[in-house]
């Protein structure tokens, strides 16, 4: 395991600011050093969203004063007869022709924009309601982020298995009874699965490949890249849902409602298809830039540092470890088959379509309104009044709608699904190795994970004021109408955009580190834009999650370098900063360049990206 890297020394060598080991001093970077001096400079997520918030404070304000207007369009689809095969018209069950959506060569609906409804104007935040509604609503807007509950269930279950080291465990048995031919591989495998087990990745993988290549005869400095390349450059992929999956499905399901109120919502599972695959990808591409191109290198340059190898027999799993990782693997097992059998049973709990209910049996929909005076109430009907007081609130025109569609059962329950299947191997393993004891041993594994989403929970509390003041200004609905027109315009096709959007995202990664917090910034921009070009939430989602794991690799904003580099140092005394970037950067390339080419032909091949993920948006005939 890495030493701490918040010491003197490992801080030193980690910023260069410090002396190298000869003596000599450093060696300016150049545009890298601008780069970390720049991200350094940054604010920290949680600011930099209390300042967003400010911003659109202010915004709204100079918005109002200076009368912006802009004219809200709806999408309308250009629809034709539907025919059976033999050519007849298909009947609704009102006897009228049936029709559907008229798809261009490429599958995507043809649509138009018309003009609807009255100019968007800015609500003014500094008025008298304006300063009422974020006082009274702050709390409601951090409470009310629909990714909230969906991180802090899954990271219980996720947290006690890291806890009692079920991950570890099953890292260094799966790459240590890995052929050597094959070590590569499945040591970046490995990483891009990782994700699962939130940043435990990081800080067991990289030491443990580096050792292991040097058993066996290979280059240490290979397997410490070959790992950080699939924790780090794969992050967004790996074949289970994780935390972060539920996070990022809340954020898209909001930010696609600014233009549909009725999508969604996303599931928590919308990518788990192209995640999967993309495993498989990253796999393939690391595979070919560890053994064909960084670790000839490395033995080109030598300059390797003698280390010891006897932390190699640490890295074995005891007796206890192998009986736990046994059984825990049993019980995931059992975990995942009661899953099945009550999702594909008939008649069973998860089986078929459902609709989430409160415990009174209520469902929860959403009602269009309209505050009236008094002397309207006066006129109205008495069943039209729903409240009475200061505040009069009527139904509008508008019928209601649910707030949570009717699904497949079993994708409804895939969070406990996803705390489960983590608690209960987590809990054998940790019972049969000793690390479960006493209940003491369990709540405070439970709280370990809570711990570690801490950041996470900080981080939401700022990025709900943000989203919800640009909501409540209209400033999100105006950007949105007002840069879609201009892409419906400019006629950009999907494909297109996707590149221009994962190398936005690439830029991005420069300037604010973090997955979650970046994708706060720009989804409710982004999504509802893209959404009138045709391009699906799902499809922006996954190309967000290109563009910010291939950067993770190099960047100087990844807190996780520094620890990296520690590792890296004990192999090679002299690297610095730059060492690390230049050994990383053919990962981060070949990424970017193969996984977005893979992406677009995912999209052409008109295969779902996960469970109710379509790849193209076609508005509500």
């Amino acid at each position: 395991m890495p030493s701490d890297p918040t010491s003197d020394n490992s801080a030193a060598a980690a910023s260069g600011s410090s002396s190298s080991p000869s003596g000599q001093p450093p060696q300016k970077r150049g545009v890298l050093d601008f780069i970390e001096r720049v991200g350094n400079a940054l604010p920290e997520p949680a600011i930099l969203f209390a300042m967003l918030a400010g911003l659109i404070i202010l915004v709204s304000a100079i918005g109002s004063a200076m009368n912006w207007k802009v004219q809200p369009v709806r999408l309308t689809v250009e629809t034709v007869q539907k025919v059976d095969a033999a050519g007849a018209p298909v009947l609704a069950a009102d006897g009228k022709p049936k029709m559907v959506p008229k798809l261009d060569e490429a599958g995507k609906a043809i649509v138009k924009l018309e003009p609807t409804g009255a100019p968007l104007e800015p609500r003014n935040l500094l008025t008298s309601d304006g300063v009422y509604w974020m006082l009274s609503s702050m709390v409601r807007n951090f409470t009310g982020l629909p990714a909230l509950g969906l991180v802090f269930v899954a990271m219980l279950g996720i947290g006690l298995a890291e806890k009692f080291g079920l991950f570890s465990a099953l890292m260094r048995q799966l790459a240590l009874a890995t052929p050597r031919k094959l070590l590569t591989p499945m040591v970046v495998f490995i990483g891009a699965n990782s994700s699962v087990a939130s940043d435990a990745g990081y800080i067991i993988l990289p030491p443990l490949a580096a050792a292991l290549y040097l058993a066996v005869g290979r280059h240490p400095v290979a397997g410490l890249a070959a790992a950080f390349a699939g924790v780090a450059g794969g992050f967004g992929g790996g074949m289970f849902p994780t935390a972060a999956d539920g996070f990022l499905a809340g954020v898209a399901t909001d930010s696609a409602r600014i233009i549909d109120a009725g999508y969604g919502p996303v599931e928590a599972t919308h990518n788990i298809y192209f995640k999967s695959a993309s495993a498989l990808v990253v796999m393939l591409c690391g595979w070919f830039v560890t053994d064909r191109i960084v670790e000839p290198r490395l033995k080109r340059q030598g300059g390797l540092d003698s280390a010891d190898t006897s932390a190699l027999t640490e890295l074995a799993l005891t007796a206890k470890e192998k009986k736990g990782l046994a059984v825990a693997m049993v019980v995931l097992v059992v975990v995942l088959g009661t899953f099945a059998a009550l999702i594909f049973v008939p008649k069973a709990p998860l089986q078929g379509v459902g609709l989430p209910t409160l415990a009174s049996g209520q469902v929860h929909t959403n009602q269009s309104i309209r505050i009236v005076t008094a002397e309207e109430v006066a006129t109205l009907p008495r069943d039209k009044v729903l409240a009475k007081g200061e505040v009069n609130v009527v139904k509008a025109d508008a019928p209601a709608r649910l707030a949570e569609a009717p699904g497949d059962r079993w994708s409804q329950a895939i969070v406990p699904m996803i705390f489960l299947s983590f608690l209960l191997p987590g809990m054998a393993y940790g019972f049969v190795t000793g690390a479960l004891r006493t209940q003491k041993d369990f709540i405070e594994a439970i709280y370990h994970g809570i711990k570690s989403i801490v950041p996470v929970l900080a981080i939401a509390f700022f990025m709900g004021q943000f989203v919800n003041y640009f909501t409540y200004t209209g400033l999100d609905r105006m950007l949105a109408f007002a840069g879609g027109s201009l892409l419906v315009a400019a006629d950009v096709p999907v494909p297109l955009l996707v590149v221009l959007f994962v190398l936005l995202v690439v830029a991005g990664d420069f300037a604010m580190s973090g997955m979650l917090s970046k994708f706060g910034v720009m989804a409710p921009i982004f999504i509802p834009m893209f959404m009138m070009v045709g391009m699906s939430p799902e499809l922006t989602t996954a190309a967000y999650r290109i563009g910010d794991s291939v950067v993770n690799i190099v960047t100087p904003l990844n807190s996780y370098l520094l620890i990296i580099l520690v590792v890296l140092q004990k192999y090679k005394r002299s690297a610095g900063l730059g060492s690390l970037i230049s050994l990383m950067l053919p990962y981060s390339i070949v990424f970017g360049i193969i996984w977005t080419a893979f992406l677009l032909a995912w999209y052409y091949s008109g295969f779902p990206l996960g469970t109710d993920a379509p790849l193209n948006y076609i508005p509500p005939v």
